[in-house]
Protein backbone atom coordinates (compact mmCIF):
# COMPACT_ATOMS: atom_id res chain seq x y z
CA UNK A 1 0.00 0.00 0.00
CA UNK A 2 1.38 3.66 -0.76
CA UNK A 3 -0.09 6.44 1.45
CA UNK A 4 1.37 9.92 0.91
CA UNK A 5 -1.09 11.81 2.51
CA UNK A 6 0.45 15.23 3.18
CA UNK A 7 4.12 16.63 2.24
CA UNK A 8 6.47 16.45 4.60
CA UNK A 9 10.00 18.47 4.79
CA UNK A 10 12.51 16.74 2.13
CA UNK A 11 9.38 15.23 0.50
CA UNK A 12 10.51 12.44 -2.11
CA UNK A 13 7.32 11.26 -3.56
CA UNK A 14 4.79 11.51 -6.60
CA UNK A 15 2.19 13.26 -7.74
CA UNK A 16 -0.90 11.87 -8.70
CA UNK A 17 -3.79 13.18 -11.15
CA UNK A 18 -6.77 12.46 -12.50
CA UNK A 19 -6.16 14.46 -15.68
CA UNK A 20 -6.18 11.29 -18.01
CA UNK A 21 -9.86 10.91 -17.24
CA UNK A 22 -11.16 13.94 -18.33
CA UNK A 23 -8.31 14.16 -21.88
CA UNK A 24 -9.44 10.56 -22.54
CA UNK A 25 -12.50 9.53 -20.80
CA UNK A 26 -12.60 5.62 -20.94
CA UNK A 27 -9.41 5.22 -23.05
CA UNK A 28 -7.49 6.56 -20.25
CA UNK A 29 -7.91 2.90 -18.70
CA UNK A 30 -6.71 0.86 -21.44
CA UNK A 31 -5.33 -2.41 -20.39
CA UNK A 32 -1.60 -3.16 -20.87
CA UNK A 33 -1.71 -7.35 -21.17
CA UNK A 34 2.67 -7.21 -21.39
CA UNK A 35 2.57 -6.41 -18.08
CA UNK A 36 -0.52 -8.84 -17.26
CA UNK A 37 -3.29 -6.56 -16.88
CA UNK A 38 -6.03 -7.97 -18.75
CA UNK A 39 -8.76 -5.14 -17.61
CA UNK A 40 -9.39 -1.69 -16.07
CA UNK A 41 -12.43 -0.26 -15.41
CA UNK A 42 -13.83 2.70 -13.43
CA UNK A 43 -15.55 1.06 -10.33
CA UNK A 44 -16.00 4.66 -7.92
CA UNK A 45 -15.55 8.65 -9.64
CA UNK A 46 -15.82 11.48 -7.04
CA UNK A 47 -17.07 14.77 -8.64
CA UNK A 48 -16.59 18.02 -6.50
CA UNK A 49 -17.73 21.37 -7.78
CA UNK A 50 -15.31 24.28 -6.22
CA UNK A 51 -18.52 26.69 -5.38
CA UNK A 52 -20.46 28.14 -2.40
CA UNK A 53 -21.59 24.53 -1.50
CA UNK A 54 -18.64 22.52 -2.23
CA UNK A 55 -21.03 19.62 -3.42
CA UNK A 56 -19.39 16.27 -4.23
CA UNK A 57 -21.03 13.66 -6.51
CA UNK A 58 -20.01 10.03 -5.87
CA UNK A 59 -21.36 7.38 -8.39
CA UNK A 60 -20.39 3.74 -7.97
CA UNK A 61 -20.54 0.67 -10.35
CA UNK A 62 -18.98 -2.55 -11.68
CA UNK A 63 -18.09 -0.22 -14.33
CA UNK A 64 -19.10 3.39 -14.09
CA UNK A 65 -18.33 4.25 -18.06
CA UNK A 66 -20.04 1.41 -18.85
CA UNK A 67 -22.85 2.56 -16.80
CA UNK A 68 -22.83 5.71 -18.03
CA UNK A 69 -23.47 4.91 -21.76
CA UNK A 70 -25.90 1.93 -20.74
CA UNK A 71 -28.76 1.79 -23.10
CA UNK A 72 -28.13 5.47 -24.96
CA UNK A 73 -28.50 7.53 -21.78
CA UNK A 74 -25.57 9.64 -21.20
CA UNK A 75 -25.13 11.60 -18.71
CA UNK A 76 -21.97 14.09 -17.83
CA UNK A 77 -19.93 12.16 -15.63
CA UNK A 78 -16.86 14.38 -16.01
CA UNK A 79 -18.30 18.11 -16.73
CA UNK A 80 -15.69 20.83 -17.44
CA UNK A 81 -16.69 22.99 -14.70
CA UNK A 82 -15.82 20.30 -12.05
CA UNK A 83 -12.77 18.76 -10.51
CA UNK A 84 -12.01 14.79 -10.06
CA UNK A 85 -11.65 14.52 -6.36
CA UNK A 86 -10.86 10.83 -6.12
CA UNK A 87 -11.49 8.02 -8.08
CA UNK A 88 -11.27 3.77 -7.82
CA UNK A 89 -9.81 1.72 -10.42
CA UNK A 90 -10.44 -1.88 -10.42
CA UNK A 91 -7.52 -4.15 -12.32
CA UNK A 92 -8.19 -7.78 -13.90
CA UNK A 93 -4.92 -9.53 -14.00
CA UNK A 94 -4.28 -12.12 -16.18
CA UNK A 95 -4.77 -15.96 -14.10
CA UNK A 96 -5.74 -14.00 -11.02
CA UNK A 97 -9.24 -14.49 -10.29
CA UNK A 98 -9.36 -11.30 -7.49
CA UNK A 99 -9.39 -8.07 -9.10
CA UNK A 100 -6.66 -5.09 -7.41
CA UNK A 101 -7.46 -1.73 -7.25
CA UNK A 102 -5.79 1.92 -7.16
CA UNK A 103 -7.59 4.46 -4.91
CA UNK A 104 -5.97 7.83 -6.91
CA UNK A 105 -7.21 10.80 -4.91
CA UNK A 106 -4.92 13.78 -6.13
CA UNK A 107 -2.20 15.44 -5.92
CA UNK A 108 -0.67 13.08 -2.93
CA UNK A 109 -2.55 9.98 -2.30
CA UNK A 110 -2.21 6.28 -4.20
CA UNK A 111 -3.73 3.53 -2.29
CA UNK A 112 -2.98 0.17 -4.05
CA UNK A 113 -4.87 -3.28 -2.92
CA UNK A 114 -3.72 -5.28 -1.92
CA UNK A 115 -0.83 -4.23 -0.84
CA UNK A 116 1.88 -7.13 -1.68
CA UNK A 117 2.18 -6.72 -5.53
CA UNK A 118 1.96 -3.42 -6.16
CA UNK A 119 4.81 -2.96 -8.75
CA UNK A 120 2.56 -3.58 -11.62
CA UNK A 121 -0.06 -1.04 -10.60
CA UNK A 122 2.22 1.40 -10.26
CA UNK A 123 4.17 0.94 -13.58
CA UNK A 124 0.43 0.75 -15.17
CA UNK A 125 -0.92 4.62 -13.50
CA UNK A 126 3.00 5.70 -14.32
CA UNK A 127 2.65 4.82 -18.06
CA UNK A 128 -0.97 6.01 -18.04
CA UNK A 129 -0.34 9.35 -16.78
CA UNK A 130 -1.87 9.44 -13.29
CA UNK A 131 1.45 10.21 -12.12
CA UNK A 132 2.91 13.86 -12.24
CA UNK A 133 5.94 14.05 -10.49
CA UNK A 134 8.69 11.21 -9.61
CA UNK A 135 11.64 13.38 -8.76
CA UNK A 136 11.76 15.96 -4.98
CA UNK A 137 10.10 19.04 -4.56
CA UNK A 138 12.56 22.16 -4.22
CA UNK A 139 12.77 23.79 -1.63
CA UNK A 140 10.19 26.32 -0.13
Amino acid sequence: MIITPCLAPGFRGRLYTLDPLFALGPDALAPDPAIGIAKVCLSELAVGWDNVFQEIVVRRASDVFAAAAADGAWYDLLPPTARLVSAILRFQMDGIAQPYFAEIRPPYTLILTPPDDTQLLERWCATHGFVLLTHPMPPS
